[in-house]
């Protein structure tokens, strides 16, 4: 599968040698193991708390699934891939992160979800669910 191209600004190339796309970052169209049990531990160290969990997603995708991206240097060369350009920068880290949510969330999702739905629901039990005692030699 191709990587997948995130637009994140209008061309800032000097020359605007791709101003029609404009400056792309590339995700894996599959997020890597270790960004999968690193997402799934986030999961469970949020609690619930989805604000904590878009924080943690966001840098987490975004180190395990950016691949590279289209920047050229004055001469025309591809500028050599920084992680750290993207992550210090909201204004290309977001919208790759959110691009990167649509894409890996509900894989990193779906194992809660499914141990969700196969659960019990809680409250009270129906009446007879209780172990039923049996006489003991002393009391009978």
């Amino acid at each position: 599968m191709p990587d997948v191209p995130v637009r994140v600004r209008d061309c800032a190339c000097p020359g605007l040698p791709h101003a029609d796309e404009g400056d792309l970052v590339y995700l894996s169209p599959t997020l890597s193991m270790d960004g999968g049990i690193l997402a799934e531990q986030q999961v469970q160290e949020s609690g619930g708390d989805g604000n904590a969990l878009t924080r943690l997603w966001v840098r987490t995708f975004i180190e395990h699934g950016v691949t590279g991206w289209n920047l050229l240097d004055e001469d025309g060369a591809p500028v050599p891939f920084d992680l750290g350009v993207i992550t210090a920068d909201w204004s290309l880290a977001r919208p790759v992160g959110d691009a990167a949510a649509g894409l890996y969330g509900d894989v990193v999702l779906a194992p809660f979800l499914q141990a969700s739905a196969n659960s019990s629901p809680t409250g009270p039990t129906r009446r007879g669910t209780s172990r039923t005692r049996r006489p003991t030699p002393a009391s009978v």
